[in-house]
């Protein structure tokens, strides 16, 4: 267990000389830990929901855990300093967490919610492909089906950065 969060929090430093990323870092191996402690760090290799369409109620609550701690996590990645991502952190858990948010230049709340949906149910039907953009063999309806659906979401990702002035966290170093 030591040598698993000094791994998490090194990694964390090679990020970055903040102590956000040691925080990013240290969550990360906080997260992982049950699983070392129970032995069941090598149980959830497969693809989930393998030969469903739907994810069973457990399967999404698994989905669903897993991304809410990583974007949480990625909080402090993308903070400022420490006490920007308790800001943050904060802000989320005020009573504006009921309100819709408001995106400006970009589109309404709705758009976005589809958006990303479409996003998901992309990613959802290429899980067990290498990556969304890899095709379907043999059936060539569902493979100009998913070439309409990614170019779409790739322009409208394209057009929506346009009214953003961030630059990919990597260019920053």
């Amino acid at each position: 267990m030591r040598n698993t969060f000094i791994i998490f929090i090194v990694s964390g430093f090679w990020h970055g000389a903040n102590w956000t990323f040691i925080v990013w870092g240290f969550l990360n191996a906080l997260y992982i830990m049950p699983s070392i402690i129970f032995n069941t760090n090598r149980n959830n290799l497969d693809i989930a929901a393998q030969g469903k369409l739907f994810p069973s109620v457990k399967e999404i609550f698994s989905i669903a855990l897993t991304f809410t701690l990583t974007v949480f996590a990625w909080i402090f990645f993308r903070a400022e300093n420490v006490q920007h991502a308790f800001s943050y952190i904060a802000q989320i858990f005020s009573s504006s967490l009921f309100t819709a948010p408001d995106f400006p230049g970009i589109g309404s709340a709705k758009a976005i919610v589809v958006l990303v949906f479409l996003c998901f149910f992309t990613e959802w039907l290429q899980r067990t492909r290498q990556h969304a953009l890899q095709f379907a063999p043999g059936s060539p309806l569902k493979s100009y089906s998913l070439v309409l659906l990614n170019s779409v979401i790739i322009w409208v990702i394209i057009l929506w950065g346009a009214f953003g002035n961030k630059s990919f966290i990597y260019f920053q170093f």
